[in-house]
């Protein structure tokens, strides 16, 4: 993309970012429009049209652009994988005192402000995951499926079966390359598709939480959000998580295994759109449950929390813990990181390690900040209480600090109650190995 015309603006912390005038970052409103969110609660919402060009290998699908397909928003790349474009966003939490009530999320598409400092003087901020070497993104690629080995290459491909960071179970190390069976090895395992291809970061994987909290927010049925409950007791995206195939809140769910422990194929469910970010089959599956997704993005000396700072470039990132471009260590923590402190809402603020269910459901649970740490943690989905709501699926919290601690999302095949787009694991780190980590993959323009 160096021969697009570059512009300034000014992003987080009044610092200029860099977005290529090439590129259109939204036209018209809802479903169907180019790179829109749509409407929460709405057909087609959570995923949308890429602006392109579209990266070298990259192709649209039969129904790409239309909101009532199950391929809307949903691109091929050359290795067969599936991935789906997410549109840049902007969102406001309410406070109860700023127009929305307490914990109420409102999603608007990036061509709703002329800028992010007048989205921001009305109170909305855009999303952390459309941050990349220090530039505004207008969307990223995310893989619809946790990734599989496709003669050897990861890729997202519906009923693979899951890669892990152990030899017991689809090992990294059966890829191109032979990656290390361990969590740190999912970065170079990312890479077996692509160059610009990485293992799909933690803001990433919360901008999707967060969509899926709007939009069952705003659903008033199932007809456009198939795990929608107006009760508010199981209004999230379900998935494998109840160690027999099958969801802990919803017993009409029926996954296949892969033939290792209680381990699903990868988008095998039965009812496919329930298990979906936005409850609709075109929706990224399978964040909820099946296996635990290891999320850069947050990591720890032992002493202090660390937030990747918006200047890191993804695909850059490297996977050992001695280069400044590595994901972990003290030279790649000085490089690429902000300091969160011994201590950032919920984390760590009772001074030990626990296992807690995050967020409530009378007290503000995410930051409203529209820039600094506060921001950043929001986009991390890092709470600001504990406790447990049903709000966030009762998903737990790990809250750990241990050093090159790497974080893990969404809970594994036998996670339970725990387990949720929500859940956020801070226990492990890059050396460690399990049957049940695996990750999925992203890539921007």
């Amino acid at each position: 993309m160096s021969n697009l015309n570059i512009r300034q603006i000014t992003g987080k912390d009044g610092q200029p970012v860099h977005f290529p005038t090439g590129i259109t970052i939204g036209t018209g409103a809802g479903a169907g429009a180019v790179n829109n969110i749509g409407l929460a609660g709405q057909q087609g919402f959570g995923v949308g049209i890429c602006p392109g060009p579209l990266p070298a290998g990259m192709a649209e699908l039969a129904g790409t652009r239309d909101p009532a397909s199950d391929n809307y928003g949903n691109y091929a790349y050359s290795d067969g994988s599936i991935m789906i474009w997410i549109p840049a966003f902007y969102y406001k939490i309410g406070t109860g005192t700023n127009g929305l009530a307490l914990n109420i999320v409102d999603v608007q598409p990036f061509s709703a402000y002329a800028d992010v400092a007048a989205a921001n003087a009305a109170g909305y901020a855009l999303h952390r995951a459309f941050y990349d070497g220090g530039a505004i993104q207008p969307g990223m690629f995310v893989d619809k499926y946790i990734c599989s080995n496709n003669g050897g290459i990861a890729s997202s491909i519906k009923n693979g079966n899951p890669l892990s960071s152990n030899a017991a179970h689809n090992p990294f190390s059966g890829l191109n390359g032979a990656p290390a069976n361990i969590y740190g090895g999912a970065i170079d395992a990312a890479k077996t598709r692509g160059a610009n291809f990485f293992c799909n970061s933690l803001f990433i994987h919360k901008a999707l939480s967060m969509l899926s909290l709007a939009h069952g927010q705003a659903a008033t049925a199932a007809t456009w959000c198939a795990w929608y409950d107006a009760a508010g007791i199981t209004n999230y995206p379900k998935g494998c998580n109840n160690n027999a195939l099958g969801d802990n809140d919803d017993a009409s769910i029926a996954y296949i295994s892969d033939g290792y422990s209680n381990a699903a194929k990868t988008g095998s469910a039965n009812l496919f759109a329930r298990t979906t970010h936005n409850g609709q089959n075109c929706g990224v599956a399978d964040l909820n449950g099946c296996m635990w997704e290891i999320c850069p993005g947050i990591t720890s000396d032992a002493t202090n929390y660390y937030i990747l700072n918006t200047a890191a470039r993804m695909r850059d990132l490297t996977s050992g813990n001695t280069l400044a471009t590595d994901i972990w260590g003290a030279a790649g923590i000085a490089a690429l990181y902000t300091s969160l402190g011994a201590t950032y809402g919920a984390l760590w603020a009772t001074g030990a390690n626990r296992a807690v269910p995050l967020g409530s459901a009378s007290a503000q649970t995410l930051s409203e900040a529209t820039s600094g740490n506060a921001w950043a943690g929001t986009g991390a989905g890092v709470p600001l209480v504990t406790g447990g709501a049903n709000l966030y699926g009762n998903d737990y919290l790990w809250d750990y600090k241990p050093n090159e601690m790497c974080p893990i999302a969404g809970g594994g095949w036998d996670a339970g109650s725990y387990a949720g787009v929500w859940a956020l694991n801070l226990g492990g780190v890059r050396g460690d190995s399990a049957a049940s980590v695996g990750f999925r993959a992203a890539l921007y323009l």
